[in-house]
């Protein structure tokens, strides 16, 4: 009967010491300042767009240097100039937010985008600009799509912001492509 006393009056110092006061961090009311602080996981959608995207701005960035290099119209050779400063200040930016949330992006382009650019070296004159033309338009159409199911379906804001800020690039981009297709023949 005694050491059921003692285990009884145990429990409870151990029950009394528990509730003893002491405010632990979870315990704290949440307020708006510190919502900022709440990391929420990347689920693999998310960080596969990161990963697409980033593809699709360094295969853009060689696409561009390539115009400059092998276009025979100046608008072509504009055109590459002005994706590769279109695309590498979002890049940092998408580098940037990568590196907050864990994700590893590419640092070179990937095979397919590789093949491309090899193939379109391989011409040259109005050949290239029309080759050219055809496949940065394919690109960002595919992008276009991309970035619009991106700016309304992912959870992360940080991603999210991102997507629908270069949707809007991605659709300039090929507005202005539809006006050069239409007078280079």
């Amino acid at each position: 009967m005694k050491k059921l006393h003692i285990i009884c009056f145990s429990l409870i110092l151990i029950g009394l010491q528990a509730c003893s006061g002491d405010v632990k961090d979870d315990d704290q009311p949440i307020t708006a300042k510190d919502t900022t602080k709440i990391a929420v996981p990347i689920d693999r959608d998310e960080a596969q767009f990161a990963v697409q995207a980033a593809n699709s701005r360094l295969a853009e960035v060689e696409l561009g240097k390539l115009a400059i290099k092998k276009g025979q119209d100046k608008r072509i050779k504009n055109l590459g100039a002005m994706l590769i400063k279109d695309h590498i200040k979002p890049d940092a930016k998408l580098q940037a937010i990568a590196k907050a949330k864990k994700i590893n992006l590419p640092s070179s382009i990937d095979t397919a985008d590789q093949k491309m650019i090899d193939d379109l070296d391989k011409n040259s004159g109005s050949a290239f600009d029309r080759a050219y033309l055809s496949s940065i338009i394919k690109e960002h159409e595919d992008n276009v799509k991309l970035f619009k199911a991106a700016s309304t379906q992912l959870m992360d804001a940080d991603l999210r912001r991102y997507a629908t800020r270069n949707l809007l690039v991605y659709k300039r981009h090929l507005d202005l492509m539809d006006v050069i297709k239409e007078s280079v023949k």
